[in-house]
C-alpha cells in the first residue's frame, strides 16, 4: 500500500481491532451498518473505501469493536533505516497541525524489529522529519494524534487512532467496580445470544450493571458512542460536519419501547453503582436492579434469557465458591427449562458442575483471561 494521507474526500482503509473470539460479531455489526465487504485478519477487521464520514459513523455505532484506525501505509522493514523512510513517506503535514502532540505506540509479532522503545523513537523522528520543511518543529501543545506502528512478519502498518479512549468507554461508567466486564464484550455476548427485546432479560450477577445496560442500549437503538468524544473531533484535517452527521443519525434511529430487563447482585455498592450507570446511559426507566442472591431468582415469565459473568477463582472468590455457584445455577436452570442461560467463565469444570453439557461453547478473552461462553438452550416459544 502506497503511503498517502486521507484528505477530506479521499477513500481510506480502516482497521477495527477486536477482542479474541468476537471477530465474527464485529463483522456482523459492520454488515448491519452497511459495510458488506469487511474482512477479518489477525484480530482486526478491515473496511476499505471509507471516508471521514465512515470514521465518525463507526466510532458512533460500533458496539463491540475496540477502536477505529486509519491505515495510512504498509511497507516491508527489516532495518531501522527502512522503518524511518517508510514512516517519513507518509504526508504527515496534510494530517497534523504545527501544535500536534504525536504519540507513537507499537505492536510487534514475528519481526526482526521488536524493540518497542527504539521503534517508537524512530517513528516519531520520521514524523517530525516529514513535517519540519512544511511548518517547522512541532510545538506539541495541541490536539493529540496517536500513531500505531504495527509490525507483523517484517511488514509495517502505519495506523492513526481516531478513537482516543477505547470504544468500551461509553461515558456512562465513570467509576470502577471489582472485575468489571468491558462494555464491548458485554455487547458481543448479547449479540451471540437468542435474546430479543420481546423477551425478559436478566443478569443474575450484574455487578455494575454493564450487561443489562448494554441490552437496553441495543433494544432502544441508542448509539454506544452518543455520549462521548473522539480523538478525530479535534483534528483540522477532518471535515467539520462528519461528527454532526453521525450524531444526527444516532438521534434519528432511536426508538422507544417497553423492556423487561432485570439485574441482581448481593453487593449493595454494586446495585448503587448499577443504578447510577443506568441513569448516565439514559436507560434508568428500562432496567431494574435488585439486591438479591442469584439463587433466589423467581419469575412468572415463561421465556427469557439470562447472560451472566459470574464470579470465578482468577477474578473473585475461591474455587469452592465457584463450584457451589455453578451447581446452584444448574439447579435454577432446571426450574426455568424454557429459558436460555448463558455464562462467561474460565472455570474448566463448569459443564460438569452445572449438570449438563452446553449446547454451544466458544472461547472469548475477558480482561486477558481465556474464558468459555456457555450456552444452555431452553425450549423454543410456541408460535
Amino acid at each position: 500500500m502506497a503511503p498517502s494521507a486521507p484528505r477530506k474526500n479521499n477513500n481510506m482503509n480502516l482497521l477495527i481491532p477486536t477482542a479474541t473470539g468476537i471477530e465474527a460479531v464485529v463483522e456482523r455489526q459492520l454488515y448491519m451498518l452497511g459495510y458488506r465487504d469487511a474482512k477479518a485478519h489477525f484480530g482486526r477487521i478491515s473496511v476499505a473505501d471509507c471516508t471521514w464520514k465512515d470514521v465518525a459513523r463507526l466510532n458512533m455505532f460500533l458496539r463491540s469493536g475496540e477502536r477505529v484506525l486509519v491505515q495510512l501505509a504498509t511497507f516491508a522493514a527489516k532495518t531501522f533505516d527502512e522503518l524511518f523512510e517508510g514512516v517519513r513517506t507518509v504526508p504527515w503535514h496534510e494530517l497534523l497541525t504545527p501544535d500536534a502532540r504525536v504519540t507513537v505506540i507499537t505492536k510487534t509479532v514475528n519481526s526482526v524489529l521488536f524493540a518497542h522503545n527504539a521503534i517508537q523513537s524512530i517513528g516519531k523522528k520520521a514524523v517530525v522529519a516529514e513535517v519540519t520543511p512544511h511548518f517547522g518543529s512541532l510545538t506539541e501543545d495541541g490536539a493529540e494524534y496517536v500513531v500505531e506502528l504495527a509490525l507483523r512478519d517484517d511488514v509495517v502498518s502505519v495506523n492513526l487512532d481516531t478513537t482516543g479512549a477505547g470504544l468500551h468507554k461509553r461515558g456512562y461508567r465513570p467509576l470502577t467496580y471489582t472485575a468489571p466486564l468491558k462494555e464491548t464484550t458485554a455487547a458481543a455476548l448479547i449479540d451471540l445470544s437468542v435474546w430479543n427485546p420481546d423477551k425478559m432479560f436478566t443478569d443474575l450477577f450484574c455487578g455494575s450493571g454493564t450487561m443489562c445496560i448494554e441490552a437496553a442500549l441495543k433494544a432502544l437503538k441508542i448509539a454506544p458512542g452518543r455520549n462521548r468524544d473522539f480523538a478525530f473531533m479535534d483534528w483540522d484535517c477532518v471535515p467539520d460536519d462528519v461528527y454532526d452527521l453521525a450524531e444526527q443519525e444516532a438521534d434519528d434511529v432511536r426508538v422507544l419501547r417497553k423492556l423487561n430487563i432485570v439485574g441482581g447482585d448481593i453487593n449493595p455498592k454494586a446495585i448503587e453503582l448499577a443504578n447510577a450507570c443506568a441513569k448516565n446511559a439514559g436507560v434508568a426507566d428500562c432496567v431494574k436492579f435488585n439486591l438479591r442472591n442469584a439463587t433466589d431468582f423467581v419469575t412468572k415469565q415463561s421465556y427469557g434469557v439470562n447472560i451472566s459473568n459470574p464470579p470465578y477463582g482468577e477474578r473473585i472468590g475461591d474455587l469452592k465458591e465457584v463450584q457451589a455457584t455453578t451447581k446452584a445455577m444448574g439447579r435454577l436452570y432446571k426450574t426455568l427449562d424454557n429459558w436460555n442461560f448463558y455464562f462467561l467463565s474460565p472455570y474448566e469444570m463448569f459443564e460438569r458442575d452445572f449438570g449438563r453439557r452446553a449446547d454451544k461453547k466458544r472461547y472469548i478473552f475477558n480482561a486477558g483471561i481465556k474464558c468459555s461462553y456457555y450456552a444452555f438452550n431452553g425450549k423454543k416459544p410456541t408460535k
